[in-house]
């Protein structure tokens, strides 16, 4: 019998220091929280990619994300405890929206083996951002079980 074939996954990691930056500001919909991203490299950069994953909740929210070190998140109003969250499947994410109007903002890990220290933002929420214009990577999570699972699974 042949191995299940687990999707080519490389994990994000923090940009490097001196890497170019740029600042956009974000909010849900409804505006009860209000956030800036520090996000390297700028969004207009050739070589950064949104990534766009088929897995269930990215496709049935609309997710299109980038990963920001938790530090460059800047809370103007509300916080990242005053998000409503759900946890799924494997519980490593948290995935935070506005309990009031619904908008999907970004995703925590809850694992510190797992995206440690970076929040994945939706560019969605970020103002006067076109989505059209951004370089999509697609990630097919809808097929990624997490090593420790599979190991589970194959004893």
């Amino acid at each position: 019998m042949s191995e299940a074939k687990q999707p080519d996954v490389a994990l994000p990691t923090a940009p490097s220091a001196d890497a170019p930056t740029e600042m956009y500001n974000a909010s849900c919909h409804c505006g009860a929280f209000v956030y800036s991203i520090l996000a390297s490299p700028p969004l207009n950069d050739p070589a950064t990619q949104v990534m766009e994953c088929n897995c269930s909740i990215c496709s049935r929210n609309g997710y299109l994300f980038i990963y920001v070190p938790n530090t460059r998140v800047t809370f103007q109003k509300g916080s990242i405890q005053d998000f409503r969250s759900y946890s799924f499947g494997s519980r490593k994410m948290g995935h935070y929206f506005c309990g009031t109007c619904g908008a999907s903002c970004m995703a925590r890990s809850t694992d510190p083996t797992f995206f440690a220290g970076l929040t994945c933002v939706n560019v969605r929420m970020l103002e006067n951002v076109d989505v059209k214009t951004l370089k999509l990577k697609f990630a097919d999570g809808k097929s990624y079980t997490p090593p420790d699972a599979a190991a589970a699974a194959a004893a």
